[in-house]
């Protein structure tokens, strides 16, 4: 079994344990991503300077400011998000309580791109995450060590 094939298979083993359904899960994983990139936002910036010769100030406005306002909505919007909505009853359903209850689905793939490799990667990770996609921990680990070696170097 090749290594992605085992990197699949671990996070909808993960999936599938429930661990990502509760509200208060996801909003816990959400708020330690945005400690993440707060606490790391110099490293980021450092580690893009060298990389893609950015700077501090387009890395800021371009990968990580628009990330952390993109987790404080999806932290204050997500009990709306998740809610029970109420469709209109026809005939077969005039009888049935009937509404729209948003549900996690499994698992997805983030692919990024290298010209804006943080918030071409990590905004689409924010809405997995509210979404109930749990498994991220491994794969943010690996970019940020990648991301704290390449600065320590």
């Amino acid at each position: 079994m090749s290594r992605e094939q085992k990197a699949v298979d671990r996070a909808r083993k993960a999936f599938l344990t429930g661990r990502s359904k509760p509200l208060e899960h996801r909003i816990r994983q959400l708020k330690n991503l945005q400690r993440f990139l707060l606490e790391r936002e110099k490293e980021i910036a450092e580690a893009i300077k060298k990389d893609l010769n950015k700077s501090e100030a387009g890395t800021q406005l371009y990968e990580t400011l628009g990330l952390e306002g993109e987790i404080i909505l999806a932290v204050k919007k997500l009990a709306e998000w998740v809610a029970p909505r109420p469709v209109e009853k026809n005939l077969l359903t005039i009888s049935d309580t009937v509404y729209i209850q948003p549900e996690p689905l499994g698992v997805v793939l983030i692919i990024g791109a290298w010209n804006y490799p943080w918030a071409v990667t990590i905004q689409p990770l924010i809405g997995a995450i509210a979404a109930g996609r749990e498994e991220w921990g491994g794969w943010v680990v690996c970019v940020c060590v990648c991301v704290c070696v390449c600065v320590c170097v």
